[in-house]
């Protein structure tokens, strides 16, 4: 993902011109009559600001192809309406979807004029409005008027989320390209997520009916529960279409379940899939990003959830609806007694990270089974009262909730993917059992923004509590333990050094650095021996000076540096000193896996060039300058001086080798 996210970037960047023109033909596409059924538009217009955050390219340009090709796309589909006029009813698609084309004329014919411009946003088949306006004769001047300030509006609207999303990229990306890639994949499952609970939410309400009876067929092989299952379907019976969904959903839940369960059984470590994900999942840990999910992790605890649990049963309990307390009671007793049954029954090791996690199986997911359990029923409780076209909103969260959850616990290497899956299957099946039997037998809550109010303010002060009195230890907890490996001096310097860390990654090649430094030593002794060459400790970024960022008419001295990452592990030193010109330049060391026999920690690092970057004229900050051949003027001499001045038994080599200084 790194590489193809440089690779990517690489290219803009050597090839603006195409790029532009990709970008002309995107927003044309997704303008055209049926073409833009099925070109991402949206998506590409967003990246496309995400593009010009980071430099790759220019903003006005790519301003005016994405606006440009809004128009022309949308001009021509008003030009074939025009030409074709009532024949278009007869021509594919709309000969066989004629839906598509009346749901367009229906909206022309609400808004009038101005239904070019909202189908922008927010219009029905969105590139079927021009088509539909050439069709009945609007006129041109109203239509290009509408055609082109609706064009400007989308892609400043497109491109600002875009340009926010580029920035904050190219900020992390200083930091750790891994953090970047992270973040990038959260943004983007979590997007995925929602969307397919909405597409899911009304693709299963209309046909699940139909569906349940045919999956199960029970009518012709178990009369009793075929009896069940076309009263479940009886589209006559209030709630049919939750009550089919639910069932329909448990059959889903149970099939998947019964997969996993037999992928258990052939040995979860042995399967590729587990394998390559956690392999994927550790490549881009960072301490950042260990953060970041151990927060995001903070979602399925006990301590987070068990409060919100105490306070929707209370208020439950308190407005007499008894009834519905139980069950929701029941939704997290399954997750907290199935998991200290289930996991000592199946013994399903945990990966072999070196991770202090307690108890030492994979499944169930405590987390993942009581989250899914608890935000699941919730999600079955606020649908209910809410109206048919809003139901698939807590649904949505949920998913959401759960599966930012799921991505923590695999890139934390706490449990294989199987497992987390299967986890989930667990508690959906749960679930859908319990939203069934909610369904039939408790009342719909009329006030459903109170049963939120509380599960939200609980939910909140669980996690207050379990990020006050537990985020250090399970930072501790999810840190993988280290593995050390032994080198001899003399095989360190025949050629051992090549096994080090050889480079710091970045968003693009040219921004990569050689790590040139190798250190067996102390790092406090190197920077008091740097200290008499005019190196001093350098200020690096926290919560103390993070508002200076925002002022981008502050000196380069006077930011702080960010603090950049190699291998998952933070900088161990930062020296800069300052250079003529109001210059400057940092040096900064990492610590690694290896040591000297009987002796010091290897530590490898690089020198560089600072200068100061600003973003959309609103944030600043100290970027590294790209690499340059070699280190930079007079830091040899000064790197020579100071390991004269280390102790016995520490030096520095600089790689590749022309000897240790």
């Amino acid at each position: 993902m790194e590489e193809l996210l440089r690779q990517l970037l690489d290219w803009v960047a050597l090839n603006p011109g195409w790029a532009y023109a990709v970008v002309f033909l995107i927003a044309m596409g997704e303008s055209l009559a049926v073409i833009g059924v099925v070109v991402p538009g949206i998506l590409s217009l967003i990246g496309t600001g995400a593009l010009v955050a980071t430099g790759a390219i220019a903003f006005w340009p790519a301003f005016a192809a994405a606006t440009l090709g809004a128009i022309v796309g949308d001009g021509l589909s008003y030009s074939l309406g025009r030409h074709f006029e009532r024949h278009i009813r007869e021509m594919w698609p709309f000969c066989r979807y004629p839906e598509q084309l009346q749901h367009g004329v229906s909206f022309f014919e609400r808004y009038g004029g101005w239904s070019v411009a909202f189908a922008r946003f927010a219009g029905p088949g969105r590139a079927v409005v021009p088509l539909v306006a050439g069709m009945l004769r609007m006129d041109p001047g109203r239509f290009y008027f509408a055609n082109i300030t609706s064009a400007i509006a989308q892609t400043l609207i497109l491109f600002l989320p875009g340009m926010l999303f580029g920035a904050s990229l190219k900020l992390a990306a200083e930091a750790a390209l891994r953090l970047s890639v992270l973040a990038l994949l959260i943004l983007a499952s979590l997007w995925l997520v929602m969307a397919l609970a909405h597409r899911g939410y009304a693709l299963l309400s209309p046909h699940a009916s139909t569906w349940l009876v045919r999956c199960l067929r029970w009518a012709d092989l178990h009369p009793a529960m075929g009896r069940v299952a076309h009263a479940l379907a009886d589209r006559d019976r209030p709630d049919a279409r939750a009550l089919a969904g639910l069932a329909f959903l448990l059959v889903l839940a149970a099939a998947l379940l019964g997969v996993m369960g037999g992928a258990t059984l052939l040995g979860v470590p042995e399967i590729g899939v587990n394998r390559s994900l956690m392999n994927f999942a550790q490549g881009l840990r960072s301490p950042p990003g260990d953060g970041l999910m151990v927060a995001i992790a903070a979602l399925g605890q006990p301590l987070t959830l068990l409060p919100m649990v105490a306070a929707v049963f209370l208020a439950l309990r308190w407005r007499g609806r008894t009834r519905h307390a139980w069950y929701w009671l029941a939704a997290a007793a399954f997750a907290l007694i199935a998991t200290p049954l289930l996991g000592p029954l199946l013994q399903v090791p945990r990966p072999d990270l070196g991770l202090t996690l307690t108890p030492p199986w994979s499944f169930p997911s405590g987390p993942v089974l009581l989250a899914t359990c608890v935000y699941g029923f919730l999600a079955v409780s606020l649908s209910r009262a809410l109206r048919r076209p809003a139901r698939w909103i807590p649904f949505a969260l949920a998913s959401a909730l759960v599966g930012a959850l799921a991505w923590s616990r695999l890139y934390l290497g706490a449990e294989w993917f199987t497992d987390t899956l299967a986890s989930l299957a667990l508690g959906v099946a749960w679930v859908a059992t319990l939203g069934l039997a909610f369904h039939r037998h408790a009342r719909p809550d009329r006030r459903p923004w109170l049963l939120a109010g509380v599960a939200a303010a609980g939910l909140i002060a669980g996690l207050t509590t379990q990020t006050w009195l537990c985020r250090d230890d399970d930072l501790a907890r999810y840190t993988p333990a280290p593995r050390i490996e032994i080198l001899t001096r003399a095989d360190w310097l025949a050629g051992a050094w090549r096994q080090l860390p050889a480079r710091r990654a970045a968003l693009r090649t040219q921004d990569q650095h050689q790590l040139s430094i190798q250190l067996a030593g102390d790092p406090k002794e190197l920077a008091q021996a740097l200290g008499l060459r005019g190196w001093a400790p350098a200020e690096t970024l926290d919560w103390g000076n993070a508002l200076r960022l925002l002022s981008p008419s502050v000196p380069l001295p006077e930011l702080p540096l960010i603090p950049q990452v190699i291998d998952g592990r933070q900088e161990a030193l930062t020296l800069v000193q300052d250079g003529p010109e109001g210059g400057r330049r940092a040096l900064r060391l990492w610590p690694t896996r290896f040591r000297l026999a009987e002796g010091p920690p290897l530590w490898v690092g690089y020198v560089s060039g600072l200068h100061r970057e600003s973003i959309m004229d609103l944030l600043a900050f100290t970027a590294t300058d790209p690499a340059g051949p070699g280190l930079p003027q007079g830091v040899q001499a000064d790197l020579q001086a100071a390991a004269a001045g280390l102790p016995e038994g520490s030096s520095i080599l600089l790689v590749p080798p022309s000897g240790d200084l």
